[in-house]
C-alpha cells in the first residue's frame, strides 16, 4: 500500500509537471507570466493526477499484465 502512494504520488507529479508546461505552452506562449500561470496549471493538474494516479494504477497493472501475458 505505502509503494502504490509513493508511486502514485511520483507518477502524478512528473506527468502533470510535463503535460501542464507543454499545454500552458501551446495555450498562451511565453511570456513573463508563463511561469505563474505553468503553477497555477500544474497545481490543478496535480490535484486530480496524483489521486487518480493511486486510485488506478491497479487497474493499469492488471491490464498491462493481460496485454503482455505470454499464450
Amino acid at each position: 500500500m505505502k509503494l502504490r502512494i509513493v508511486m502514485g504520488l511520483l507518477m502524478g507529479t512528473m506527468m502533470s509537471v510535463v503535460i501542464s508546461g507543454i499545454i500552458t505552452f501551446i495555450n498562451t506562449g511565453m511570456d513573463a507570466e508563463y511561469p505563474m500561470r505553468w503553477l497555477r496549471a500544474w497545481f490543478i493538474a496535480w490535484c486530480i493526477a496524483a489521486p487518480m494516479s493511486i486510485v488506478l494504477s491497479p487497474i493499469a497493472r492488471r491490464w498491462a499484465e493481460a496485454l503482455t501475458e505470454r499464450r
